[in-house]
């Protein structure tokens, strides 16, 4: 039987709705296969109750995070159930960090980290000694010469996704972040970008699929002026209006003249805590100050800012959650008009920490270090769903600070989302 691969991208049962953000990385890893010529069907709904509909599949590929180790589980069982023969093979941040639990199910390949040439020495290798566990990096100059990211139309319109009530796509300019921010699994990674001439066949092929509005989906959008730069100039030739992610000790005037000439409306950064002492804590390096003069700077140019706010993070107490309100105040006072002159706040989205593998944060608490007050309740963790953010902005909580039991750390960022998110319009 000739080979033929199913990409299945997991649905996220936790989400009010798992069907906003398109899965960007199975979309390259699909133009990826494809090119190689390789059969390929993306599966972004898996349905396990008629596996007849898979019996031409030899190859399942998944692509995991951790809140969804469950689905990915339950489709390797039913797979094998059906089929011992068919393979199942297994990448993502699960994979990544949590790889003896991987090992201990019986996947037919587990890939860790970048996962192009490793699928493809799966796929077409015709060599029976292909290792169980793979890791083979690639580099920029891979990353500019893949194909683009499949864009068809009516796969993208499955998602939902807008920005200020229009619909909207996204675009990767860069991979994998260099900060240090301590509850973050991809810090200290190297970073890789994508030319602005890859930026810009990528917006071209949004523009064709009928979608004038960006999201760029990655930490890197702004690393330094030259970049900001190079990126804008290219934007200005395609027409659109974007969103993009930032580091507000990054930001300068410059750079927000630059954007919004390019058409930025919309940035979101990770203020994480109003608390200095916070900040330090979790390595963040930038001072609870420069969080104001950012969003004082996005707004005076009608850019509008959404900031990523953590509770529950080590240290945590009574007055640094009093700081983080402080700020939360501050952000959502702000009022002003938009490109269409209708009234807009500044945002926010609120979480409660969770201890994930792979952070400073979670392996000094495995080394038994001093170093963070954090406590894991590991009857929690165990019968956790592992995400951070749920339906109607619910919360896990599977730790404590010495400060403040779990209870209260739910309490106070429902206290805060109660009172500040009716703010918000648009």
């Amino acid at each position: 039987m000739d080979k033929k691969l199913a990409l299945i991208s997991l649905r996220d049962p936790f989400l009010d709705d798992d069907r906003v953000m398109p899965p960007i990385w199975i979309m390259s890893l699909y133009s990826y296969i494809t090119s190689k010529g390789i059969k390929t069907v993306l599966e972004n709904d898996f349905d396990l109750n008629n596996m007849e509909k898979y019996k031409d599949i030899t190859h399942f590929g998944i692509s995991c995070m951790t809140p969804q180790k469950k689905q990915a589980i339950e489709i390797l069982n039913k797979i094998k159930e059906f089929d011992k023969e068919k393979i199942v093979i297994i990448w993502g941040p699960h994979t990544k960090f949590y790889l003896e639990e991987c090992i201990n199910h019986p996947f037919d390949y587990i890939v860790r980290g970048d996962w192009e040439y490793a699928l493809e020495k799966i796929l077409c290798n015709t060599w029976d000694d292909i290792e169980r566990i793979l890791e083979i990096p690639t580099s920029t100059k891979d990353m500019n010469q893949f194909p683009l990211p499949y864009r068809e139309p009516s796969f993208l319109k499955q998602y939902n996704f807008n920005i200020q009530g229009i619909n909207a796509t996204t675009i990767l300019t860069s991979k994998w972040c260099p900060m240090s921010c301590g509850f973050c699994e991809d810090a200290w990674s190297k970073p890789r970008f994508y030319s602005p001439e890859i930026v810009g066949k990528q917006i071209e092929e949004s523009r064709q699929a009928w979608f004038e509005w960006i999201m760029f989906f990655d930490d890197l959008f702004a690393i330094n002026n030259k970049r900001v730069k190079e990126l804008t100039d290219e934007i200005k030739k395609h027409d659109i209006t974007y969103r993009c992610f930032w580091h507000a000790k990054t930001m300068n005037e410059d750079m927000m003249k630059m954007l919004k000439e390019s058409g930025c409306i919309e940035i979101w950064f990770w203020a994480e805590s109003g608390s200095q002492k916070i900040l330090n804590t979790i390595n963040k390096r930038v001072h609870v100050d420069q969080n104001y003069d950012f969003v004082n700077l996005c707004n005076k140019y009608w850019v509008k800012v959404k900031a990523f706010i953590i509770i529950g993070l080590p240290w945590e107490d009574h007055t640094t959650v009093q700081e983080t309100e402080k700020f939360l105040d501050f952000l959502t006072k702000n009022t002003f008009k938009n490109f269409e002159w209708r009234e807009v706040t500044n945002d926010f989205d609120l979480t409660t920490y969770y201890p994930y593998k792979g952070t400073a944060i979670r392996d000094s608490i495995d080394a038994w270090e001093d170093k963070y007050d954090l406590i894991i309740d590991k009857h929690d963790i165990e019968v956790s769903e592992w995400y951070y953010k749920g339906k109607w902005w619910s919360s896990e909580t599977t730790i404590r600070t010495k400060a403040l039991s779990s209870n209260e750390i739910v309490e106070a960022k429902n206290n805060l989302f109660n009172t500040y998110k009716k703010r918000i319009i648009l």
